[in-house]
C-alpha cells in the first residue's frame, strides 16, 4: 500500500472527572515523520507542562496540519467515551484527509479489531490503512505529536474555566483540589457544576445524601470507577463562553505557529466544537 499523509490521532481529558475531552490530530507525510522526533516530539506523559507549549510551537512551524475536537461534558454525558473518541478521529479523519491513520487506542486488544473496523467503515479507508495501537503515543511520532497537542489544547480550556468556574486543578478525580472543589460546590449549590461529568462513580457517591440532584444512569457507563483511566488516561464536560486556548491551538489547515485564541469554539450547551487556530 503507498502512503503519502499519516494522521497521528491521541486525546487528553479521558478520565478526568472536569474539564474537557480533547482528540487531536496531527497530519504530515511519511517522510517528514523521522522530523517529529527531531523536533520533539514525545508522549505528552513524559513532557513536563511547562514545556509542552514550546515543543508545540516548533512542531507546528514545521509545516503539519493539525486539528483538535473538543467535547464537552454534557456530551460525554449521553455518550460513551469511544464512540465519542471514535467520531472525533472521523472529523479529524474527514477534514485532513490522510491516507493513513494510527491511534492510541482507547479500547482493550480484543475490542481493537471492532473498533478500526468501525473507523474504516465510516472514514472509507481500508482495514489496513488504519493502525490502533496500544502505546502509539509512546512510539509513533505523529501521534506523540497529537498526544501534545490534545494536552495544550486542553490546558488552555482548563485554564479558561478557571475564569468561569473558579480553580478545580486540572480535573483528575485523584487530585485532592478536585475532590475539595466538588464537595463544595455541591455543599454550596445543592448541584453539579456544569463541567462535571456526572456519571463518574466518585461523583454518584458524592450525590448519594443529595439524591434529588442525582443524574440519570447511563447502562453503558452505569457503576465505572472514578478513578480508572479506561486503558489511558485523561476525559469531560462544557466549556466556558469565551475560553482561551493556550499557545499552539489546532489548525484546519496549514496550523499558524502558534498563539492564542481569544473567541475560542467551545460553548456551554452540549455538543463537540472543533478547536481552530
Amino acid at each position: 500500500m503507498t502512503v503519502g499523509k499519516v494522521l497521528g490521532i491521541d486525546e487528553a481529558g479521558r478520565g478526568a472527572v472536569l474539564g474537557p475531552l480533547v482528540v487531536a490530530g496531527i497530519c504530515v507525510a511519511e517522510e517528514d515523520l523521522p522530523g517529529l522526533w527531531e523536533l520533539g516530539a514525545r508522549d505528552s506523559k513524559r513532557v513536563p507542562r511547562g514545556k509542552r507549549c514550546a515543543l508545540v510551537r516548533a512542531i507546528a512551524r514545521s509545516g503539519v496540519r493539525a486539528r483538535a475536537v473538543v467535547v464537552p461534558a454534557a456530551a460525554v454525558n449521553q455518550e460513551n467515551l469511544t464512540s465519542l473518541e471514535r467520531d472525533a478521529a472521523l472529523r479529524i479523519a474527514s477534514i485532513l484527509s490522510p491516507d493513513r491513520i494510527v491511534m492510541d487506542t482507547p479500547v482493550g486488544p480484543r475490542a481493537i479489531p471492532q473498533f478500526r473496523d468501525s473507523l474504516s467503515v465510516r472514514s472509507g479507508l481500508p482495514p489496513e490503512g488504519i493502525s490502533v495501537v496500544p502505546k502509539a503515543d509512546r512510539d509513533h511520532p505523529a501521534v506523540a505529536a497529537a498526544s501534545l497537542l490534545a494536552k495544550v489544547v486542553r490546558d488552555g480550556y482548563v485554564v479558561a474555566l478557571h475564569r468561569q468556574f473558579g480553580d478545580f486543578g486540572w480535573g483528575y478525580p485523584g487530585e485532592p483540589k478536585v475532590q475539595r472543589y466538588l464537595a463544595s460546590w455541591l455543599a454550596d449549590a445543592g448541584t453539579l457544576p456544569p463541567i462535571c461529568r456526572t456519571r463518574w462513580r466518585c461523583v454518584q457517591e458524592l450525590l448519594a445524601p443529595h439524591p434529588r440532584v442525582a443524574p440519570q444512569p447511563n447502562p453503558r457507563e452505569n457503576g465505572r470507577n472514578c478513578g480508572e483511566r479506561m486503558r489511558r488516561r485523561d476525559s469531560c464536560p462544557s466549556a466556558p463562553t469565551n475560553p482561551i486556548v493556550g499557545a499552539g491551538t489546532a489548525s484546519t489547515g496549514s496550523w499558524p505557529a502558534g498563539g492564542h485564541r481569544p473567541d475560542g469554539p467551545c460553548s456551554p450547551g452540549g455538543g463537540t466544537r472543533d478547536a481552530t487556530g
